[in-house]
């Protein structure tokens, strides 16, 4: 009972993930981007909030890990228009790694880099990416950029994504613990009624 209580709770989670998507996604090469509005002058909108939003709509911050797909980057970036010196957020940053930067939409460190010239990768500090000339660039950033670019993700990755936030676990665990509290409650009540019958057994015989 526990375990297929435990597999309809991920099914249920994983048809949620799946519904609650919102961008229309551009296919561009191997995978799917959407290109939304972050900071403004009207708006506060920071990296956490980008993640957050590309996570609520079937994607994760874009990775940029080779050569080719900087180039369908930003060839699509500019068949959008995209004004020269406009920047994009990424899921690139340097606050818990040693390279120093990682893309933590992957977890895994840079492998690929193309710095805009004189741009010095520090510590703690957010990657993004930066349209100069027509050519797309990675630059350090505080996190507050204009716009965000959500790359498509698919439904077994979101959940792998999904299992490793705190929130899920501690959903799993409060399941657990109320199934094994219902489970402990039917015994007793079924053994509280066993006794019952046969107390009643016994009077009946004397």
């Amino acid at each position: 009972m526990l375990k297929k209580s435990y597999c309809r709770f991920i099914c249920l989670l994983t048809v949620m993930q799946v519904c609650q998507c919102s961008f229309m996604y551009d296919k561009v090469g191997e995978t799917s981007y959407f290109i939304a509005v972050g900071f403004s002058d009207e708006h506060i909108f920071d990296w956490f909030d980008a993640r957050k939003s590309c996570r609520e709509n079937d994607g994760e911050l874009v990775s940029v890990v080779t050569s080719d797909q900087m180039l369908q980057l930003q060839d699509y970036i500019l068949s959008k228009g995209y004004a020269n010196g406009s920047t994009f957020g990424t899921s690139g940053h340097s606050y818990d790694s040693e390279n120093p930067f990682k893309w933590e939409a992957l977890d895994q460190r840079l492998t690929y880099t193309k710095w805009l010239p004189g741009e010095a990768p520090p510590a703690d500090c957010n990657l993004s990416l930066q349209l100069i000339d027509s050519e797309l660039y990675m630059i350090r950033s505080w996190g507050y950029d204009p716009y965000y670019i959500c790359e498509y993700t698919t439904p077994w990755r979101r959940m792998q994504t999904y299992f490793h936030q705190w929130k899920f676990h501690i959903l799993v665990l409060s399941l657990l613990l109320a199934i094994v509290f219902i489970s402990s409650h039917k015994t007793k009540t079924k053994d509280i009624s066993n006794n019952r019958q046969y107390v009643e057994i016994k009077k009946n015989q004397l």
